[in-house]
């Protein structure tokens, strides 16, 4: 018998779910500054909603849920009804038809909960794992991409994580310029599959362009030509507006009056974004990137993701415009953009190389020098009606260990004696092994500015 959890799931130890917990909070935080406010869906929905159109490659990983009872035994062929989440946003496609008549006109929400896919396990990707979405529901206009990647880089910035960089394109681009490159439309989607692998591996994406396409071509040159230069600049942040108008010469040679305007008012909508983001955070990361994909079927129009700038190729983070899939669960148009952070990806890039979350706590050790339980936890009460977390040693222990305990624990205070009746408290700041006596108001005055 195995005792492990099940195979591509985890148990979270108190320092990693502590930090978990962090994370949630900082991103809620900052979203609801923007006027974002939480909802939750279950764990299941109907298979019917699960198979609708938007899940794409993630159908193949559902975990689907056996009828049950009755039901089971006089099942034909198709033995499950329901299946488990594998994102968030199918299920918020299915909220707002359920509650429109309870929603806003807009309606803005962030969700972070947990998915889970039948995906083979490897490191970095598990069968349960966190997401965490923003969504607007029935903003229609470009202002409302702008709002979302405001907030989102505000989330990274809270988040500590380091350099990045914000790219931004549009679903219809890439394939607008292959078909005015002559690539056939059967070609279209495998090169674009292709580009998708050019940060992990640029050779292997080189050799499926090459099986697509002709060598020598004038379809291969130019896609050749676009792609080199793309993954070129992807590394570097600067020229944000040139970049733009260089890679507007990659496509001078297509000749197609409709795909042109086609082209040009994509790049006139994502040049008025980049310009918004820019002028609300000065210091935005954003980025054009026409060679940017996102591998999800219900995008319509903008996608963005980002990438850390050191250390990895994977995406922190991604999303874009679907104006089609809530109106198939709604029975109208309704426009709809988001983004979702990957919870997991960010949690990783905190922990560091380790794997382990070395989080320092808000607890605060109240230490058993010789107390009786009672009187200890009598004074851990007055300490925790102060607003203190108080954690009490109830065994009694050599005291050079419940430092020691304190300090594994991820806690910088431990309280050696509060004294009530003169509200003073002498504590030991475990970092720098040394014992202070103060008052309590000064001892929380402290704590609030660490």
């Amino acid at each position: 018998m195995s005792i492990g959890p099940p195979t591509g799931m985890r148990d979270w130890l108190p320092q990693d779910a502590l930090l978990r917990q962090r994370v949630m909070e900082t991103i809620g935080k900052v979203y609801r500054l923007y006027g974002y406010l939480p909802i939750d869906t279950p764990a299941m929905e109907d298979l019917a909603v699960l198979l609708g159109k938007g899940g794409g490659e993630n159908e193949k990983l559902l975990f689907k849920i056996l009828k049950r009872g009755e039901k089971l035994a006089q099942a034909g062929v198709e033995l499950a009804d329901y299946g488990l989440r594998f994102d968030l946003t199918v299920p918020l496609a299915r909220f707002v038809a359920t509650h429109q008549g309870k929603l806003p006109k807009v309606f803005r929400r962030y969700h972070i909960a947990p998915v889970w896919r039948a995906d083979r396990p490897q490191k970095g990707r598990f069968r349960e794992f966190y997401q965490c979405d923003i969504d607007v529901v029935g903003g229609a206009t470009l202002d409302y991409e702008v709002e979302i990647i405001t907030a989102t880089e505000r989330v990274l910035k809270e988040l500590n994580l380091g350099k990045y960089r914000f790219r931004l394109s549009d679903k219809r681009l890439l394939p607008l310029v292959l078909q005015g490159y002559g690539v056939a439309k059967n070609h279209i989607g495998p090169i674009t599959i292709a580009l998708d692998k050019l940060d992990k591996d640029f050779d292997q994406a080189r050799r499926e362009i090459d099986a697509v396409l002709p060598h020598d071509s004038e379809p291969w040159k130019k896609v050749t030509a676009l792609l080199l230069r793309a993954y070129a600049v992807r590394p570097h942040d600067t020229g944000r507006h040139e970049r733009m108008a260089e890679f507007k010469k990659y496509w001078d040679s297509i000749d197609h009056p409709t795909i042109r305007a086609e082209i040009d008012d994509i790049l006139v909508n994502l040049e008025a974004i980049i310009m918004a983001v820019e002028t609300i955070n000065p210091e935005s990361s954003i980025v054009f990137d026409p060679i940017l994909v996102r591998g999800l079927d219900y995008y319509t129009g903008p996608v963005y993701e980002a990438v850390m700038a050191i250390g990895s190729t994977s995406s922190i983070l991604g999303g874009g415009r679907y104006d089609d899939l809530i109106g198939t669960f709604a029975g109208k148009n309704i426009p709809a953009v988001g983004c979702s952070i990957g919870f997991e990806r960010i949690l990783a890039i905190l922990q560091g190389e380790s794997g382990t979350a070395m989080t320092v706590t808000s607890q605060i050790l109240l230490v058993n020098e010789g107390a009786t339980a009672v009187l200890l936890q009598q004074q851990a009460e007055q300490l925790r009606n102060e607003g203190l977390c108080i954690e009490t040693n109830l065994d009694t222990d050599d005291v050079g260990r419940q430092f020691k305990y304190a300090e594994a624990a991820g806690m910088r205070w431990a309280v050696r004696r509060f004294e009530a009746a003169t509200s003073s408290i002498t504590v030991r700041d475990l970092s720098k092994r040394q014992d202070f006596t103060m008052p309590l108001a000064e001892f929380k005055s402290r704590l609030a500015g660490s």
